[in-house]
């Protein structure tokens, strides 16, 4: 009898062992979007504009149970943080717009951050 006692022992903490690490460790993965509505007409056949500089903006936000921002909200954020950082000036645009949403998370909770780069040109 002992020696059943202590197979089911340690299989219980086996058990308990793995659902303590799926607690802790968590799972990420990271998204990405080049597809982008930004309707500019520019002539681009002549070397009439210099690459200032490159920019990211970025926005965060926490899902319980599946449950938060959506997430074109979260890319607005990450927008708004983008063009505040820039700072344009005159004959200034923001161009090369990428998107990219990294998840990260376990069970009932989980994040999202948005991250979106571009280049700003300056036109001569």
């Amino acid at each position: 009898m002992s020696n059943r006692v202590k197979v089911k022992s340690d299989g219980l903490k086996a058990v308990m062992v793995a659902v303590m690490i799926s607690f802790v460790s968590g799972c990420s993965w990271t998204s990405g979007d080049l597809n982008h509505a930004i309707v500019t007409q520019v002539q681009l056949n002549q070397a009439n504009f210099t690459v200032v500089k490159s920019m990211v903006g970025t926005a965060k936000a926490s899902y319980y149970f599946g449950v938060g921002p959506a997430e074109q909200d979260l890319i607005g954020q990450a927008k708004r943080d983008l063009i505040t950082k820039a700072q344009l000036k005159g004959s200034q645009a923001v161009v090369n717009v990428t998107t990219d949403i990294m998840h990260s998370g376990f069970f009932f909770w989980s994040e999202k951050k948005a991250y979106v780069s571009a280049e700003v040109v300056e036109f001569k």
